[in-house]
C-alpha cells in the first residue's frame, strides 16, 4: 500500500498548461552521475521515456510505460499491482534520485516530470551485450592480437606469408578494423536513449531472440 501522502497512480494531480520548466538551471551533469543513473533498469526506462515525449510528463503515465517495458506486455495489458508497483518506486526513490542528481524537475506536488537540459540535450548510448556476444572492447583486442600475429608471421615469412607482400597483410588489417568500425557504428547508433521504440536493451534482446 502507498505511504499516506503518496498520490493514487490511478488518480494523478494535474499538470498545469503554464508550468514554469527548471530546465535551463540544472547542473553540470558529472560522470559519476551518469554511472549512477544507468546502473538501474528501471531509471533507464524512465530516462528513455522522457527522452522520448521531451516534456513534462505524468508520474502515473511515466510509470505505466515503464511497467509495461518491464513486464513486456502493452500498458492496457497491465494489471493494478504492476502499475502501483512502479509508481510507488518512481515516486519514493527513483525521482527524487534523479532530481537531486540534476537528471530531472520534478514537481511531486503536481505529480509531474522532466528531463533537464543536462541529460535532455545529452546523447546517451549504451553498450548492450545480448545473448553470446563478446562487449566490443574485447572484440578489439582479439582482432588487434590476431593482426600483430599476422604482421609477425608475414614478416618471419612463416609458411605461405613467404609470398604474400607486406602491403597486402596491411590493406586486409585495415579493412578487418574499417568493417568492424562501420559495423559498430551503425549497432550502437541502435542504443541510444530517447529513440523511438522500446529502451535499447530490449531492442537488443528482440533481436538476439
Amino acid at each position: 500500500m502507498p505511504a499516506p501522502d503518496t498520490p493514487d497512480p490511478e488518480h494523478p494531480p494535474e499538470a498545469a498548461d503554464d508550468s514554469q520548466s527548471a530546465r535551463d538551471t540544472s547542473p553540470r551533469l558529472s560522470t559519476e552521475d551518469v554511472y549512477e543513473v544507468l546502473s538501474n533498469r528501471r531509471r533507464r526506462y524512465a530516462i528513455h521515456h522522457l527522452k522520448q515525449t521531451d516534456g513534462p510528463v505524468d508520474v502515473s503515465t511515466l510509470a505505466e510505460q515503464v511497467a509495461a517495458w518491464e513486464n513486456g506486455k502493452p500498458v492496457a495489458e497491465l494489471d493494478s499491482q504492476e502499475r502501483k508497483r512502479v509508481y510507488i518506486s518512481l515516486y519514493q526513490s527513483h525521482l527524487p534520485t534523479l532530481e537531486k542528481r540534476g537528471l530531472v524537475a520534478y514537481d511531486d506536488d503536481r505529480g509531474i516530470v522532466e528531463l533537464t537540459d543536462s541529460i535532455a540535450n545529452a546523447e546517451v548510448y549504451l553498450e548492450v551485450v545480448a545473448g553470446e556476444n563478446v562487449p566490443w572492447s574485447y572484440f578489439y583486442l582479439g582482432l588487434s592480437l590476431v593482426s600483430g600475429l599476422l604482421i609477425s608471421l608475414t614478416y618471419l615469412e612463416v609458411g605461405v606469408l613467404e609470398s604474400v607482400p607486406q602491403i597486402a597483410i596491411a590493406g586486409v588489417i585495415t579493412l578487418l578494423f574499417a568493417v568492424s568500425a562501420v559495423f559498430q557504428t551503425v549497432q550502437t547508433g541502435r542504443m541510444q536513449l530517447g529513440d523511438e521504440g522500446p529502451p535499447p536493451e530490449i531492442r537488443a534482446e528482440q533481436e538476439d531472440g
